[in-house]
């Protein structure tokens, strides 16, 4: 999905952990970066202009307590999407979908 964002404001991108919390009503997205047409024509404006063409991106990452329980909370537990997010333990969580990507380790030292 191309987005736009307004001048002045940031685009957040809703991690899995925000859609457990919410029932579904925030998704995770994919993160991907893609050259479309307003881009080239962004690109040629600013060179142009003779403005950089830098693309700055900030990344925040927000992680719920590996003990707490990861559910659907206040009035997202009251819909009913609510069956296709069960309560789980964090922890559990991430390590369920670090398997999925083949990225847990073992917990073995040799």
């Amino acid at each position: 999905m191309e987005v736009k964002v307004p001048v002045g404001c940031l685009l957040i991108q809703t991690g899995k952990q925000l859609e457990w919390l919410t029932g579904g009503e925030c998704l995770a997205g994919m993160h991907e970066v893609v050259v479309t047409k307003r881009t080239l024509q962004a690109v040629a404006l600013a060179r142009q202009q003779t403005r950089s063409l830098w693309r700055v991106s900030s990344t925040l990452f927000a992680h719920i307590a590996s003990d707490a329980m990861l559910k659907p909370l206040g009035h997202f537990a009251e819909t009913s999407n609510t069956t296709n997010y069960p309560p789980i333990c964090a922890g559990d969580y991430v390590e369920k979908e670090l398997s999925v990507i083949n990225l847990k380790g073992s917990n073995s030292c040799s």
